[in-house]
């Protein structure tokens, strides 16, 4: 949730100013705290919301900026910075693979510079290099201005002062132990969910959690009421949303403090801007459904509420794509491996976003390491599960979760958080009108190398370029490549 900036020189004639000039372009809703370091050839900063922990920077120990959330059991307590900290003293640059959770941080001591990204890349991490210093940030927008190649940081990467860029580690591959039967499957499928979510509760109390009624999100929402009695549940959609009467089910069902809000087009239209800024992609399918996020989000924010559960990262896991179902086991595997390594520039960079834009910690369950690593071992016949009529995505979940739910949301069929939220033909229909065919020819190809496909994504794309205009932003596009 924090946002993060380091300026790596010794050439700039002032890097503190510079990195102060950063942290404002980054600094959102209830980012109320900020802190910077200084040593010779390194400048670190980073924004902090109101409900973190802040560390002081010691001469005698590393300078660490950290937007993480770790989990390792050893460190309860101790805020993301402190473990940081720590494993780099006693590990040097393997402490990449002694963090149990997401991250994107900068270390700096003895002129020394150490950064790394998570494997997944949940958390947000960008650079540039010119002439004279290599600069970080959180977010893309803070380095708009400083010159033309922008770049993504890859996650299960670090870069040192003395190695450049180091790959150390990929998401688990995909395949099948063969030990367990399907009930212990589901069995361990719930109880590493629910712990998980204890995990990312800890000292946190009410969370909220964004539920659509789908499955993903309405199992978050049964595993957060196995760990505490008191939450509150936030659904969006249009006045025809499938969505909301889904929601209202699992609300009712689990008792949770229920909050629901109706918007209009012309409200999507009106913060259609600002999602956009904040998202920073145009890519239409995630523009669509960071609209929902974005009024989750806010309605959230006015609620009070600042740490919130996401279903993110179900479909990924547990086969819940559509197109899926046409494939062979070995292909679905390959699939459901290249759409997590892929996640950062897509689900996984509309939750960091829309929640980081109203200071509200957002986490996704499904993405801790406890419960990847074993769903990357489950066989594809458990996650597209074929009854003898009909294909069954995400069924392993759906049998884990089935006695938790109310039946018509266990076997509710999957929809696109745009589709159950109901924006997407009226986003459609809204370009159609109100850009011609003549004007989507003529800019439709907006680089030898990359074209837009809808009308709709050329209105996405038009606010886009206004706010970051330099072309090779496009690279850190993340394009959603298949419906369902």
């Amino acid at each position: 949730m924090s946002r993060i900036v380091a300026v790596i020189s010794e050439q700039i004639a002032n890097p503190k100013r510079l990195a102060q000039k950063l942290l404002d372009k980054i600094k959102h809703h209830g980012s109320s705290k900020s802190r910077i370091y200084t040593s010779r050839g390194a400048v670190l900063g980073q924004n902090y919301f109101s409900s973190e922990k802040s560390v002081d920077f010691q001469d005698d120990k590393p300078a660490v900026v950290a937007n993480a959330n770790i989990f390792n059991e050893d460190s309860k307590g101790d805020s993301p910075q402190r473990i940081i900290q720590k494993l780099y003293q006693e590990k040097g640059h393997d402490v990449v693979n002694h963090l149990d959770g997401s991250f994107a941080f900068v270390v700096a001591q003895d002129k020394k510079v150490f950064a790394a990204r998570d494997p997944i890349g949940l958390k947000p991490l960008y650079y540039i290099k010119t002439d004279d210093a290599l600069i970080l940030a959180s977010e893309i927008k803070a380095l708009v201005g400083l010159g033309e190649d922008i770049k993504t940081f890859p996650p299960g990467y670090y870069y040192s002062s003395d190695m450049g860029f180091v790959k150390y580690a990929r998401p688990s591959h995909f395949n099948y132990s063969g030990s367990i039967s399907e009930q212990e499957a589901a069995g361990n499928v719930r109880q590493r969910l629910i712990n998980s979510v204890a995990m990312n509760c800890r000292n946190r109390k009410n969370p909220g959690i964004y539920l659509s009624g789908g499955i993903d999100s309405s199992v978050i929402a049964a595993a957060a009421k196995e760990v505490t009695e008191d939450i509150s549940t936030f659904s969006v959609g249009v006045s025809k949303s499938t969505d909301l009467p889904k929601a209202r089910v699992v609300a009712r069902h689990l008792g949770s403090n229920h909050h629901e809000y109706v918007y209009t087009l012309d409200e999507m239209l009106k913060v259609l801007p600002q999602v956009i800024y904040h998202l920073e992609s145009f890519d239409m399918y995630l523009v669509r459904s960071s609209i929902a996020n974005y009024m989750l989000s806010r309605m959230a924010h006015e609620a009070g509420s600042d740490f919130v559960l996401c279903g993110e990262g179900g479909d990924e896991l547990f086969g819940g794509y559509h197109y899926l179902k046409n494939m062979e086991p070995a292909r679905v595997e390959a699939e459901l491996e290249k759409l997590t390594c892929n996640g950062h520039a897509n689900g996984f960079q509309r939750v960091d976003r829309m929640t980081s834009a109203f200071s509200i910690d957002g986490r996704m369950p499904f993405m801790n390491s406890n419960v990847t690593q074993f769903a990357s071992r489950l066989p594809v016949k458990w996650k597209i599960y074929n009854d003898g009529s009909r294909q069954i995505e995400k069924w392993i979940l759906r049998k884990a979760f089935e006695r938790d739910l109310p039946e018509e949301i266990v076997w509710r069929e999957k929809q696109k958080f745009f589709q159950g939220a109901g924006s997407a033909e009226m986003l459609s229909q809204y370009a159609e009108e109100n850009i011609s065919d003549e004007e989507f020819l003529r800019e439709r190809r907006i680089r030898e190398d990359f074209e837009l496909r809808s009308k709709e994504e050329l209105l996405y794309y038009r606010i886009f370029k206004d706010f970051f205009p330099q072309d090779s932003i496009l690279d850190t596009i993340g394009r959603t490549a298949t419906i369902g």
